[in-house]
């Protein structure tokens, strides 16, 4: 009896600690702790609309930092997504007002987007130059393509036709929240069940072991960056489903919170060890804090300096369940 009690002990001791090895999970118990604070101290904050609202406002950032995802998981970088957002939107925006209907509008987003990801893949693969100074750089270019394109005036007049992807439900459930989560399920597919997924975890974790086991390390990285094009094109169509408009600005600074989402979600910013689980949970944390500040009346001035602190306490939490279960730091 005693040595099946210890038996028992020693199972739920073993899936504790495999949980705790999981790279998402310190920050799925931070979720589900300030989860819990804020549904006692912020009225409102558990209401149903309140919650399908916080996954709303994250899908734009959510569907970014899964692509996001396989280029840090490569042992890449990409901070371009904020400039190219803009530019998708506005590319997609002028194509939404022109035909009103999704398709093309959605396409024209897509297409852009991957042409952008393909020239920050091509020259990180084949001009060997530091993904850092590629992305920069084709941060600021796209700024300045952008004002060249609209002059400085806004996308306005969006016809409800090509704004599906943000107004529309299936089943009482937003169409921003279903595309999160249909992105969410296809890049888990590609995560455990493709070559790519894997060799992306390889390139990641060790480029010239990767690179003797024959492993294309060139290709791997292009489709990565392809890949971000690709989700941001499909985000540029929900953001502008929601907004109804597109302002020249638009995407300024998310970058940043993409890469924290990623980060803090437990995905190593050295790359080969993560998962797309980590990257929705960083999103879904971020979107939860700043909900939780608005129902708090947090002012404006002091949700980037707590937000910022809170991201801190997370990635030290990774640090503390790291020690705890006996991985290098």
């Amino acid at each position: 009896m005693s040595g099946a009690a210890a038996a028992v002990r020693e199972g739920r001791g073993g899936l504790l600690r495999r949980f705790l090895a999981r790279p998402e999970a310190p920050a799925l118990i931070f979720l589900c702790v300030l989860v819990g604070v804020f549904s006692v101290v912020a009225d409102g904050f558990l209401r149903a609309s309140n919650l399908e609202g916080i996954l709303a406002q994250v899908a734009v950032m959510g569907v970014i930092a899964l692509a996001v995802n396989q280029v840090i998981l490569a042992g890449e970088i990409d901070i371009s997504m904020g400039s190219m957002l803009g530019l998708c939107a506005i590319v997609a925006g002028t194509v939404a007002v022109a035909t009103g209907s999704l398709l093309p509008t959605l396409l024209a987003g897509v297409a852009v987007g991957a042409a952008a990801g393909a020239v920050n893949g091509l020259l990180v693969t084949l001009g060997r130059i530091p993904a850092i100074i590629v992305t920069l750089g084709m941060l600021y270019a796209l700024r300045g393509v952008i004002l060249l394109i609209t002059g400085g005036d806004w996308i306005t007049g969006v016809p409800r036709e090509a704004r599906v992807l943000g107004l529309g439900s299936l089943l009482g459930v937003g169409a921003p929240v279903l595309v999160l989560f249909a992105c969410y399920v296809l890049m888990e597919l590609v995560h455990r069940h493709s070559g790519w997924g894997r060799d992306v975890l390889a390139v990641g974790g060790n480029r010239s072991a990767a690179r003797l086991a024959g492993i294309p390390v060139d290709r791997v990285r292009f489709w990565a960056f392809v890949l971000v094009g690709v989700a941001v094109g499909i985000a540029s169509v929900i953001y502008i489903g929601r907004a109804g408009s597109v302002q020249t600005n638009t995407g300024a600074g998310l970058e940043l919170r993409v890469i924290a989402a990623v980060v803090v979600g437990g995905t190593s910013i050295a790359g080969g060890r993560g998962s797309p689980l980590a990257a929705l949970t960083g999103a879904v944390l971020i979107g939860v804090i700043l909900n939780g500040l608005v129902l708090l009346d947090v002012p404006g001035v002091w949700q980037d300096a707590v937000l910022g602190s809170l991201i801190l306490l997370a990635v030290a939490t990774d640090v503390l369940r790291r020690r705890l279960i006996g991985e290098k730091v």
